[in-house]
């Protein structure tokens, strides 16, 4: 398995337009894996706990470094790294002027331990192109294959017509 990539145009520098758009790869998701989903293949990994064990532990994780981190802690947990939080506010011209009004997001930071750290190394790609073009193919492939499927007997295939191959 790979990981699938497009490619994006983007300043190399930002704010300095004068380098011009530089190619750049943009990782691509191919499928959205939620708690059930991942339970579920853990439990494929020959292991002892089923589906709802693993969901269980899981969610009441989620729960306890939730509030680990509403209580100021930072929380480690081996191989999977740390988490702490980090805030995002408005400034305020001097200590005397600033309240916690001005906190305006608390963001949770992930620290990856070195099992996360290193993917480049063990990592393959794969070229899949753009979301757009991506569809843009399905809208293609469906109006060829509606055309096959109206196309009366004795008629030519669009793709001969097209001088493409015909799949008939």
């Amino acid at each position: 398995m790979s990981i699938p990539y497009s490619l994006v145009l983007r300043h190399n520098q930002p704010g300095e337009p004068e380098q011009g758009n530089k190619t750049f790869p943009c990782a691509q998701v191919r499928t959205v894996m939620n708690l059930s989903d991942m339970a579920k293949h853990m439990t494929s990994h020959s292991s002892k706990y089923d589906k709802g064990d693993v969901m269980a532990v899981a969610t009441q994780l989620t729960s306890c470094i939730r509030e680990q981190l509403l209580l100021g802690n930072k929380v480690v947990l081996g191989d999977l790294g740390a988490f702490s939080v980090s805030l995002k506010a408005k400034a305020a011209p001097n200590a005397e002027e600033f309240s916690t009004s001005l906190i305006k997001q608390v963001k949770v930071k992930w620290e990856p331990s070195a099992e996360f750290k290193d993917l480049v190394n063990e990592a393959s790609y794969e070229y899949v192109g753009t979301r757009e073009a991506q569809a843009e193919a399905r809208k293609a492939e469906k109006e060829r294959l509606n055309a096959l499927a109206t196309q009366q007997p004795g008629e030519e295939s669009p793709e001969e017509d097209e001088g493409g191959s015909n799949l008939e």
